[in-house]
């Protein structure tokens, strides 16, 4: 048996759910944070090892091969395992997903409040701010729901694609953390709720969200204003 695949990543969901859902699914041998010991004082020592091609969390190593970027690793998984979709149609259609579930991330970092950046203030990186509370507002009035009816408009019943895809997790995975920030945000958009509920369901989407997968314990991220 080939030695398995090792994902490295803080407690966090943030940019940690999605690649975990995606090892999960993806049949491949794998071990995360949880049975490889691997904590946040880990983090300096891997960082200055170099592994990190960007200097940032996740990592995937897969013997030899050390995949940085989320999309990168979550794409490769995908490769692996035949989770690209099965026509070449289902291939465009996972890769838009994924784009949106980045475009959503995005968005949230620029106004919802995380457990480390409070509205108004600097990012982590010094330089960004986050956005105030009219912005938070209007974030969720108008932004959000227009997104939410553009991809309503996608679902077919309750799935994008006939089988599940490395993209239908990975949007999977940022709704999921608005969804913990703002309970009624699949309101008017029943075929959108049907798919989020169908994957919430999945006994491997229970395994990770509940921590007992090999990734361990994923904390919320992203938190409402105080």
């Amino acid at each position: 048996m080939s030695e398995p695949m090792k994902l490295y990543y803080f407690p966090l969901m943030a940019k940690g759910l999605g690649p975990a859902l995606v090892a999960e699914f993806s049949g491949l041998p794998w071990v995360g944070p949880k049975d490889l010991g691997f904590t946040r004082d880990d983090w300096p020592k891997l960082k200055e090892s170099g592994k990190c091609h960007f200097g940032q969390l996740p990592l995937l190593e897969n013997g030899s091969v050390r995949v940085s970027q989320c999309l990168a690793i979550v794409n490769y998984m995908a490769r692996l395992s035949g989770m690209e979709g099965a026509t070449p149609e289902e291939f465009a259609m996972s890769q838009s997903l994924l784009a949106e579930g980045e475009d959503l991330y995005a968005a949230m970092q620029k106004f919802q409040p995380t457990v480390s950046v409070k509205l108004g203030d600097l990012g982590r990186d010094g330089m960004t701010r986050k956005g105030d509370r009219e912005a938070f507002t209007k974030f969720w009035e108008e932004w959000v729901p227009d997104q939410m009816r553009k991809l309503d408009a996608l679902v077919n019943g309750d799935q994008f694609t006939s089988t599940t895809t490395v993209g239908e997790l990975y949007l999977w995975s940022m709704l999921h953390q608005m969804k913990l920030c703002q309970p009624s945000l699949f309101s008017g958009t029943d075929q959108l709720a049907s798919f989020y509920t169908r994957l919430e369901n999945d006994p491997k989407v229970q395994r990770v969200v509940t921590g007992k997968s090999s990734f361990g314990e994923l904390n919320q991220y992203f938190v409402n204003p105080e």
